[in-house]
């Protein structure tokens, strides 16, 4: 258990103690100083004050040696014999308590009559062990919904760990991903102009040192991101020329929308892979971005020409691990969908509104 959380429970416990204690006080006070004020009602308020000081003492007590025998943790169920018996033994103590404060303030008061005192001395014994025994009670309620809340707490962390772990090993599979299809294009632009694949080379060590420097973070700004698609496009502009059809629509404000890093350049990729290079003819892309009315989501659309193939070979790897980043990062608000429409093929990347705020 963390140092603040301990510290939020000791302080609990004190401030229940008081209060039951302090109240239990009050109600005996209360009780005889509505005959007005007497010698003996005074008293008789401070053998209640020290009856009170004495219970909230032994149940300090109590608690520290159920915490040390760790009867409220057995697996087999609670040790209903020995707390009993621990409790009687309370009952008994602070029953002795209150014939001493007799004693020591009322000069014995209660030992006068000696027909009633065996019973009132029982009363007494069973009316603390009642009070105990709910103490006990309360207490055990209390733990349990303590320890329930860490178990909880500790659920939530082992999650997060998992959580983080796949969506590390999830960028992990987009770097090689996006190197192989890099790599690919400069090959195929070798044949055509070596220097043109000598700038094509120089702007992919540029896209992996940022590549790198992202994955360090699990989310980029999306200026960050464009920027960095711009090298990308560049060198694809050199493999396909007049071939890729490049529109980009940016709304204003969105710069610091953060995003999973190479989210949109995946999804760029996708759109020349399957677009693009599947044309003979100029082949559009466009990359848009917008909040939804009323200030909600933000949507990130990358739109080609062309038609979805149903018997596409390809795994779509990007896609996929596109979809899961998101919602390991943003939860099942945040999505990513691919669809044909009107002669388009649009990938759109939803971002909900609490987590696609300007930084």
């Amino acid at each position: 258990m963390q140092p603040d959380t301990l510290t939020g429970s000791r302080r609990d416990y004190w401030l229940a103690q008081c209060a039951g204690w302090g109240a239990l006080a009050a109600l005996g006070v209360y009780s005889s100083w509505g005959k007005g004020f007497t010698v003996y009602v005074l008293w008789f308020s401070v053998a209640k004050i020290f009856c009170a000081l004495t219970g909230l003492a032994l149940s300090h007590g109590w608690r520290a040696w159920l915490r040390r025998s760790r009867w409220l943790e057995q697996p087999r169920g609670l040790p209903l014999a020995r707390i009993a018996a621990g409790l009687a033994v309370l009952s008994a103590v602070q029953t002795a308590s209150v014939l001493l404060a007799e004693l020591l303030f009322r000069n014995g008061a209660i030992l006068k009559d000696n027909d009633e005192v065996a019973a009132t001395l029982a009363i007494l014994a069973v009316l603390w062990f009642a009070l105990f025994a709910l103490w006990t009670l309360l207490y055990t309620l209390a733990l349990s919904r303590r320890r329930a809340t860490q178990l909880e707490i500790e659920k939530l962390q082992l999650e997060i760990h998992v959580k983080d772990a796949e969506l590390r090993a999830l960028q992990a599979q987009v770097n090689p991903h996006f190197f192989f299809n890099s790599m690919n294009s400069i090959r195929a632009l070798m044949f055509q102009d070596v220097r043109a694949a000598a700038r094509a080379m120089g702007q992919l060590s540029g896209m992996m040192r940022h590549n790198l420097q992202a994955g360090m973070a699990d989310t980029v700004r999306l200026d960050e991101e464009l920027a960095a698609l711009q090298a990308y496009l560049g060198m694809e502009k050199l493999r396909f020329e007049d071939r890729l059809q490049l529109a980009q629509d940016i709304a204003p404000g969105l710069e610091g929308v953060m995003l999973p890093p190479m989210l949109l350049q995946t999804l760029v990729e996708n759109a020349i892979k399957h677009g693009v290079e599947r044309s003979v003819a100029p082949c559009q892309v466009h990359i848009t971005a917008h909040r939804e009315s009323g200030g909600g989501a933000v949507l990130l659309r990358v739109a080609n020409q062309g038609r979805l193939a149903a018997d596409s070979t390809s795994t779509r790897l990007g896609l996929a691990n596109a979809a899961k980043r998101l919602v390991l990062l943003f939860g099942p608000g945040a999505g990513c969908l691919l669809a044909e429409e009107d002669g388009w093929v649009v990938a759109t990347v939803t971002l909900p509104k609490e987590n696609a705020c300007a930084s």
